[in-house]
């Protein structure tokens, strides 16, 4: 069944308030990165937190930490953090990340009621806005609510279904912001360290490097249509990049020489893979 709703939400992603020469960053950029992102951060591990999907490597990319990001401070125009806030265990370090290292940026995540009808094992907060500002409720556990979580409304009650298809923003937070995110942590005593087992059995995922390397719906073949546009344009933007130019030590900050296909930090002498793309999950 065709859903218009459906069809306008896909769209928000051609829509990145950001000049033509802005430098922009998707963390957690997974196997739909934005097609208007220069720079991609992920891990290969963790699969399930893409849905399984792999991990699409198209343009410049690295491998890190979302809350200890690999980068310098401001070296971004924006930062697109879509579907990735919800899985943090420590919303305010990864927050602060966030506004570290971009100047301004696109917050996009589940919302508590889905969160509360459709709950996900791998996600361990709960986000709702309020008056421009981002309400986290951090989960004591993979489903909040037994009750609600276990009745699978979104799955099986027709209304439900047709509800979420047809319009999805009721069902997501969607947050811009410059230079300062607004937020606030509701149960900021909970710890969530209960996702690190979840995480730390995770198994290193695929990689991709085009949409052409699966079976195209109407969403891929539309993202590798746009993708098109935007990577002709990435090329002009990207012509003199210099990628060390923007990578920082994940540790102290400090910055990286580069020797044959090692990034190495004097400050605090620790080392990572450079090749073939920088690697800063395990120090070498």
């Amino acid at each position: 069944m065709f859903h218009l709703g459906r069809l306008k939400w896909a769209l928000r992603k051609t829509r990145v308030p950001v000049t033509q020469g802005g430098l922009v960053l998707d963390v957690g950029s997974g196997g739909k990165p934005y097609p208007r992102s220069d720079v991609l951060l992920d891990r290969m591990t963790g699969a399930e937190h893409r849905n399984g999907a792999a991990m699409m490597l198209d343009r410049p990319a690295v491998f890190g930490d979302a809350q200890r990001m690999p980068f310098k401070d401001k070296v971004f125009d924006f930062v697109i953090a879509s579907h990735i806030l919800e899985h943090m265990n420590d919303p305010a370090v990864f927050l602060s990340e966030l506004q570290r290292v971009g100047k301004a940026g696109y917050i996009e995540t589940p919302n508590v009621f889905f969160e509360r009808l459709q709950p996900f094992n791998i996600h361990c907060l709960e986000v709702v806005c309020v008056n421009g500002v981002l309400h986290i409720h951090k989960k004591q556990r993979p489903v909040e609510d037994p009750f609600l979580g276990g009745l699978g409304f979104l799955e099986n009650d027709a209304k439900w279904k047709e509800l979420f298809f047809e319009a999805p923003e009721m069902f997501h937070v969607r947050y811009f912001w410059n230079e300062k995110i607004d937020y606030t942590i509701q149960n900021s005593e909970i710890s969530c360290k209960w996702i690190d087992a979840i995480n730390d059995e995770s198994e290193v995922g695929e990689s991709k490097q085009s949409y052409l390397d699966e079976k195209l719906g109407w969403r891929e073949l539309g993202l590798k249509t746009l993708g098109l546009l935007h990577e002709y344009q990435r090329g002009k933007r990207l012509k003199n990049f210099d990628f060390l130019s923007i990578l920082a030590c994940p540790e102290c900050k400090g910055e990286f020489q580069k020797k044959d296909a090692i990034l190495h930090c004097s400050a605090c002498n620790i080392s990572f893979a450079a090749e073939p793309y920088p690697d800063f999950t395990h120090p070498l």
